[in-house]
């Protein structure tokens, strides 16, 4: 008579746009989620990193009014913008050497 593979391919349920509109949704805060908690690792990381580096030159010893009193010169030497975004790498200030950059003289 009929199929039972036939029969059973027809009762499976067919999403609508909006479920899978949904489940992307979903799939979307879950993915943020997840980048939100990386940034967090990537941040406490660095704090730990800079801590100790402070440490190491035996900067914690400085009194906090004297590091507020430096600040602003500490962050223009770090290019740390005010947006609290964190600092790019400089770029080389001499041009690249090689055959690309040679003048065109023949």
């Amino acid at each position: 008579m009929t199929d039972p593979k036939i029969s059973q391919k027809s009762t499976k349920k067919v999403k609508t746009l909006d479920e899978q509109i949904s489940a992307q949704r979903e799939k979307l805060r879950k993915l943020e989620d997840a980048q939100k908690e990386q940034l967090r690792r990537e941040r406490e990381r660095n704090q730990r990193a800079v801590l100790e580096l402070i440490k190491s030159e035996r900067l914690d010893a400085v009194s906090p009014d004297l590091w507020r009193k430096a600040m602003p010169k500490i962050k223009s030497l770090l290019l740390v913008d005010e947006d609290k975004t964190p600092p790019k790498q400089p770029e080389p200030k001499e041009p690249p050497v090689g055959p690309a950059s040679a003048g065109t003289t023949t």
